[in-house]
């Protein structure tokens, strides 16, 4: 059975939001606890915010089309989008968790 075509940009787009929402959490944790990468991306971009912000849609829309022109059939579908629910609870529930313990003075 062949994917159709939304089949194969919903995949790539589910995929490309995996490694956005991942690189998001390691950029905004990272940032926090190096000042010469905040102060790269402020230099860079005005605003650290906007760096990361800039960063991530730049990745997210360089992946969401590369992978868009790879036709594939594995892993289905469904098991890509259930990944890519919990790769965003999980990067969620990491900069929640840093921030958390940064309030509370543990990191």
């Amino acid at each position: 059975m062949t994917n159709s075509p939304q089949q194969t940009w919903v995949r790539s787009v589910a995929i490309a939001v995996m490694a956005t929402v991942i690189m998001l959490a390691i950029l905004i944790i990272t940032a926090e606890e190096v000042p010469a990468l905040k102060n790269w991306l402020k230099a860079t971009f005005y605003h650290h915010w906007l760096g990361k912000g800039a960063l991530s849609l730049g990745l997210f829309a360089f992946l969401s089309i590369v992978l868009g022109f790879i036709k594939s059939e594995k892993p289905p579908l469904s098991k890509i989008i259930f990944l890519e629910a919990i790769f965003v609870i999980l990067s969620v529930l990491a900069i929640a968790g840093f921030f958390l313990l940064h309030l509370l003075k543990l990191v």
